[in-house]
């Protein structure tokens, strides 16, 4: 259903850009060549396109992230999204610009085989649309994922849900 939606584009890896956070800070839009935020992080997005480029965006237990209108577009070999059991995600899609409504935006040219995983116990407000062309969304967390948004979709070639998710 999102198939003439046209993908963000996409810049240069600007070297600038953090890759791994373990502290407080405020993120600004962008092209990410991966973005590890671990335990002790605590992540604010202004509002935009966060690009994630060949890397994943993984938000390890402990760590918060938290966008009130930010989009993220994943594209490149390895670039993926796990949201670990232990961490907080609170993420509202954009409501204009290109990635209105979309939360997760996927290439549609990413490799079949890739995973995109959310296993956080604490990722209770996810607004907006995940859209994945190719590869699995997996879900997978003891306490519900999305209660406290107004709405969730997914759009996936793929979805697991595992033993304890609520979504």
């Amino acid at each position: 259903p999102l198939l003439a939606r046209p993908e963000p584009a996409v810049g240069a890896c600007d070297p600038a850009m953090p890759t791994v956070i373990s502290t407080s800070m405020t993120l600004d839009p962008g092209t990410y060549c991966g973005l590890e935020l671990t335990s002790g992080a605590n992540v604010t997005l202004r509002d935009g396109v966060f690009v994630i480029k060949d890397n994943p965006l993984i938000v390890r237990d402990g760590a918060q992230l938290h966008g009130a209108s930010a989009g993220f577009f994943f594209t490149g070999a390895d670039a993926t999204f796990t949201f670990e059991t232990g961490s907080t995600i609170s993420l509202s899609a954009p409501a204009d610009g290109p990635m209105a409504g979309l939360l997760m935006f996927t290439s549609r040219s990413q490799d079949p085989s890739l995973k995109y995983k959310i296993l956080s116990d604490d990722a209770r407000v996810m607004v907006g649309t995940i859209y994945v062309p190719q590869g699995e969304l997996m879900i997978d967390a003891s306490n519900p994922i999305a209660d406290q948004s107004a709405y969730t979709a997914i759009v996936a070639d793929k979805m697991r849900l595992y033993g304890g998710p609520h979504l």
